[in-house]
């Protein structure tokens, strides 16, 4: 005969078995709260057509449900301290009078655990003594009745019943060893052969496998070697980190993007590196340090490639020198040399320390590696490209979805053609040091002739207002060809300004290293020169006609022979004052010689 008050008790304990309020049963039932606590007051039954959905939403068959036994499976879950099955429906069919009997293998239940580590059998039952919760280990066979009396619920600190390290070919059961550590009461712990000792004859992955009782019941974790297993803060539950090798983020690495007073993409990834790691700079004492502030270069082929810092002059060596670091380069690698290279990389990482590189995504400008994903098989960044792919997905969910994962980085889309890894920190020169290597960066590199095709310094300035002044070559150019020197200059005008505007803010903050100096008046010249140089390309650039906004009619319109020539102009002038800078500049580094 059906009883229901033991209905009702019944469906309360399952209920809960599972963690939900009768409005949320209520609710996938479609039936009202109101009827739900009837049922559990014993007031009245479930309709015969809720039945179905009723056992399928509390894992149990509909006779379990109406005709209680003695012996009842709350609940059971089939894992590796990983992964993990509710069995419990599957289970409860082979409760027959009061008695289960099941050999537990990976055979056993309809869903398989494809891994290597240990695979058991989580059991909470019900006998008319209590609730009580046991395990079985894979090959194992599981008997309880009405007179079982297993593990009793832990109601304050979780309680450690079981523990093995090793894997399902070959474990050893580390429960004294589980004991001893808590007497020191640890709040993680890392699986290591130090702590818990490989058998020799395992060749396989080595897990540790932890089985504890709390107030709701018994419950796995497992975590691999290296990895770590927490306590949370009440000391109620355990939970696994992964290991940094696994996946290892950056967090909080600012963007990159030009329109941001940080045209130079090199000083732009490298500021971001720098400041990852702790060190207190900015974007214009990068340029100023390095000597890229006092770049121009280009090329007759007019490329964009131009602007960029290091195509024909190495500003690297004295940027790194400036901050004492150290930097290993990785360019042009072949797969193997790339294979071996990832793993330094992933190690940089982990020991926070973010690479710079070229062609990281889109186009060949400069970014930083921010951090990996699955083992390193996705390398994340920041590139100069962000922005376009941010405002063009902004109201997509599924990559909104991936954006929470990599911690708002995009992937790396290209093997980088240069890398540049930043290793140790060792002796940091003097700002005055540093200022008067930039002066001397500044006097050779504006009279170095030319590199791989590029021209520099003064030369640079001569090819540009060549190429602005051939009249015959705009006259008879499609307009593709056009559009792409239109496009180059405007972003070598960009490089320019940025850089002038750089070196004018970096001689300006240097002013107090010469006040009561020899060469302090001298530096202030500089610097008010530097000043007028950038406001003069500042004032032009912001005239000229952005590419971008160009989307219909003849792109010659754009760009007039007025135009051009007064761009010339403008570069005769800012050349004829940079060669009165660089008088000045070797006025400072005289009265440096003096000195010595």
């Amino acid at each position: 005969m059906i009883s229901s008050e033991q209905v009702g008790k019944r469906i309360a304990r399952l209920r809960k078995e599972k963690h939900m309020s009768q409005e949320q049963l209520a609710e996938q039932l479609n039936v009202s709260p109101q009827a739900v606590s009837k049922w559990e007051t014993g007031k009245s039954l479930p309709e015969t057509t809720t039945l179905p959905l009723l056992s399928s939403i509390l894992g149990h068959s509909i006779d379990s449900i109406l005709l209680p036994q003695k012996l009842v499976v709350l609940s059971a879950v089939y894992t590796d301290g990983q992964e993990a099955y509710d069995v419990t429906h599957f289970v409860n069919q082979f409760v027959v009078g009061s008695r289960l009997n099941l050999a537990v293998s990976k055979l056993t239940f309809p869903e398989s655990i494809k891994s290597d580590r240990l695979k058991l059998l989580l059991l909470k039952y019900e006998t008319p003594s209590g609730v009580y919760a046991t395990y079985v280990l894979n090959d194992n066979l599981l008997t309880i009745d009405i007179h079982s009396t297993g593990y009793a619920a832990s109601q304050s600190e979780l309680d450690i019943v079981f523990a093995a390290y090793g894997n399902e070919q070959a474990s050893r059961n580390v429960l004294n060893k589980m004991k001893h550590y808590a007497f020191f009461q640890w709040k993680q712990l890392t699986a290591s052969h130090e702590l818990f000792p490989s058998l020799i004859d395992n060749d396989g992955n080595d897990y540790l496998l932890l089985l504890y009782l709390n107030e709701e019941g018994i419950h796995a974790v497992s975590c691999a070697e290296g990895e770590q297993i927490h306590y949370t803060p009440d000391r109620t539950r355990l939970f696994r980190t992964e290991s940094p090798h696994e996946h290892c983020i950056i967090e909080g690495v600012g963007r990159l993007g030009f329109g941001r007073d940080m045209d130079c993409s090199w000083a732009g990834a490298l500021l971001l590196s720098l400041t990852a790691r702790g060190v207190d700079t900015t974007y214009e004492q990068i340029m100023g340090v390095s000597g890229a502030c006092w770049r121009i270069s280009f090329t007759p082929m007019w490329d964009y490639s131009s602007a960029d810092a290091l195509v024909a002059y190495n500003y690297s060596d004295p940027a790194f020198s400036a901050y004492g670091l150290t930097a290993t380069w990785a360019n042009h690698l072949n797969p193997e040399e790339r294979r071996l290279e990832k793993y330094n990389i992933l190690e940089s990482l982990r020991n926070h320390q973010l690479p710079i590189a070229i062609n990281l995504r889109v186009a060949p400008e400069w970014g930083v590696i921010t951090g990996y994903l699955d083992a390193g098989g996705t390398l994340l960044c920041r590139s100069y490209f962000d922005d376009e792919t941010f405002e063009e997905l902004r109201n997509d969910p599924e990559f909104l979805e991936d954006m929470k994962v990599s911690k708002g980085y995009l992937n790396v889309d290209h093997w980088p053609y240069m890398l540049v890894r930043i290793d140790s920190q060792g002796h940091v020169p003097s700002a005055l040091d540093n200022l008067y290597a930039s002066l001397r960066i500044k006097v050779d590199s504006m009279n170095t002739a030319g590199n791989s095709g590029y021209s520099l310094g003064y030369k640079a300035f001569e090819a540009w207002q060549e190429g602005l002044l051939e009249e015959a070559w705009y006259r008879n150019a499609n307009d593709k060809d056009f559009a792409r020197r239109l496009g180059v200059n405007h972003f070598c005008m960009m490089g320019l300004t940025d850089a002038r505007r750089s070196a004018a803010a970096y001689l300006q903050e240097s002013l107090p290293l010469l006040v009561d100096r020899p060469g302090s008046r001298v530096l202030s010249e500089l610097a008010e020169l530097y000043a007028q140089i950038a406001l003069l390309l500042a004032g032009f650039y912001k005239c000229m006609t952005d590419p971008a906004s160009v989307t219909s009619g003849p792109s010659k319109q754009s760009w007039t022979r007025e135009q051009r020539e007064q761009q010339a102009e403008l570069l005769q002038t800012v050349a004829a004052l940079e060669s009165r800078g660089e008088t000045l500049a070797k006025e400072v580094l005289g009265t440096l010689a003096e000195k010595l």
